[in-house]
This record gives structure tokens, C-alpha cells and sequence, in this order.
């Protein structure tokens, strides 16, 4: 069993470290990450990767393209690099992440999913509001819904009111860790996408550099015969500390708008 995970370096030196440290560790040997640096103005990144050799961990490569290339196309761009035949699974995930259990990758390698299968999402726990992230969608988004929210988007405050409220409901409503199931898409923190997967959307290229990336996943999922399964028996904690945080809070809801009006062109 071979796995590709892929992160992003932006800004976020401690975090980075920490992640692909706590992955050597428990990954047996498994799990080659690749490091894809979009942000790195204070010149972190050698240190990054100077105090991971010395620790004697050399699972991972760094990926610099030259620009922030965005989240979903880290990963896009990546597997052109590599030869996806030595791989089993492509994750994709945030580096705020912590492995509850130790035997994850082991879990996951003796899974036998049914040969449809394209994207694992896995349980994540999310620890600020104490709740379950996945199942994410059950099911596909009505095209009304994105059109709401392209216009609650167009205006900051009223998305900060939006996604206040969307937490404050998470933590009363999904507080209980759900059964496996199939569902329309995974949450965008961690996500597991099979060879086969991987093959079929070789070429293509997401339209913006963040949010939304799950329902591009379930679209492209679907248009490839495809579907996603809610794993109960793998999880991880997101701790959300949010590299989008970084942001100005005016441009995060700029780009989550330009993502939902990409979403209704390129699949809608």
C-alpha cells in the first residue's frame, strides 16, 4: 500500500512540521507527502524542511509552481509530477489535522471498498464546535441554494452572519457521530481519492484557488460514474486553525463567491 497526501505552506511553518511529523510517525512507511508551497514570505519553508531531515524524516518532497495555485489544484497539478500507478490513494488535506487513531493508514489499507468508490471521507471531528463535519452533502446541492448564496456572498457581513449561524447549528445538530454511508461529497479538509479517481480527472483544473472544492469533488464524481463513501471506522480531528484565516475577511468572501459562481458555470 502506497499513499500520496498532499499540503499546502502558507504561512504556516508550526503547523506544517507538526502534521508531517505526527504523519511519519504513524504512516509505517506508507505515505510520501508532497508539500506544495502557495504562501512563504518570511522564507520558512528550507527551515521547515531543514529541521525535518534532522529529525531523520524524509517522507516528503517540496513543490514550489511558482504562484498560489489554490487548494484542489495543489493536488491537480501534483499528479502530473508523479507516476499514479505507484500509488493506491491521493489525499488531500488541510494541516490542522490530528490523528486520533495511529493505525489510520493501517485501517485504511485493509479497507475494501466497492470498485465505484472514487473518494473516502472519512470521520472528521471538528474540535472548535465540537461537532461532525462528515457526512458533508448527502446529497447534491440544489442549483437554487448556490444561487442564494452567491448573493449572501457579495455582501461580507452578511456572510459572516451566515456561516455564524451555519456553526451554531453544527453544534447543536451534529453532535453525533453518524453510521457509514454513501454521500454526495466529502468535507474539503481531508479527503481520499482512489487511483481510478485520480486517473479520470487527470488534465483537468479547477477554475478558482479556494472554497468549494467538495461539490467540484461530487460533480466530478458523478460525471465519472463515481461515488463518495462515508467511512465511520477512519477518522481525524480538524482542529481548525484555518490557513484561510490569513486572509482579509473581504477577499475570503470574494473568492467564496467566485468559487460558487464557478461551481453553477462549470457543472450546473
Amino acid at each position: 500500500m502506497k499513499i500520496l497526501n498532499t499540503v499546502v505552506f502558507y504561512e504556516n511553518r508550526d503547523e506544517v512540521e507538526n502534521y508531517i511529523s505526527e504523519v511519519a510517525a504513524i504512516g509505517e512507511g506508507m505515505v510520501d507527502i508532497a508539500l506544495v508551497v502557495n504562501s512563504d514570505k518570511q522564507n520558512q519553508v528550507r527551515a521547515v524542511e531543514a529541521a525535518l531531515r534532522a529529525k531523520g524524516i524524509d517522507c516528503f518532497s517540496v513543490i514550489d509552481y511558482g504562484e498560489n495555485v489554490g487548494y484542489l489544484n495543489t493536488v491537480l497539478k501534483t499528479i502530473k509530477q508523479v507516476d499514479i500507478d505507484e500509488y493506491d490513494y491521493v489525499i488531500l488535506s488541510n494541516t490542522d489535522i490530528h490523528y486520533d487513531i495511529k493505525d489510520f493508514f493501517q485501517r485504511l489499507a485493509e479497507k475494501k471498498y466497492p470498485a465505484d468508490v472514487g473518494c473516502i471521507a472519512p470521520c472528521v471531528y471538528a474540535s472548535q464546535s465540537s461537532s461532525y463535519s462528515n457526512p458533508h452533502y448527502s446529497g447534491r446541492i440544489p442549483k437554487a441554494k448556490l444561487e442564494r448564496l452567491v448573493k449572501i456572498f457579495r455582501y461580507p457581513l452578511l456572510g459572516k452572519w451566515y456561516l455564524k449561524l451555519a456553526g451554531l447549528k453544527a453544534g447543536k445538530t451534529r453532535t453525533e457521530k453518524k453510521s457509514s454511508c454513501y454521500v454526495y461529497s466529502p468535507h474539503g479538509c481531508y479527503m481520499i481519492f482512489t487511483r481510478d479517481f485520480i486517473k479520470s480527472i487527470l488534465g483537468y483544473e479547477y477554475g478558482v484557488k479556494m472554497y468549494s472544492e467538495e461539490s467540484a469533488v461530487g460533480e466530478l464524481l458523478a460525471r465519472n460514474g463515481m461515488r463518495c463513501f462515508y467511512d465511520d471506522s477512519i477518522s481525524v480531528i480538524h482542529q481548525e486553525s484555518s490557513v484561510t484565516g490569513k486572509i482579509n475577511y473581504k477577499r475570503r468572501f470574494t473568492a467564496w463567491r467566485e468559487s460558487l459562481e464557478y461551481i453553477l458555470k462549470e457543472f450546473y
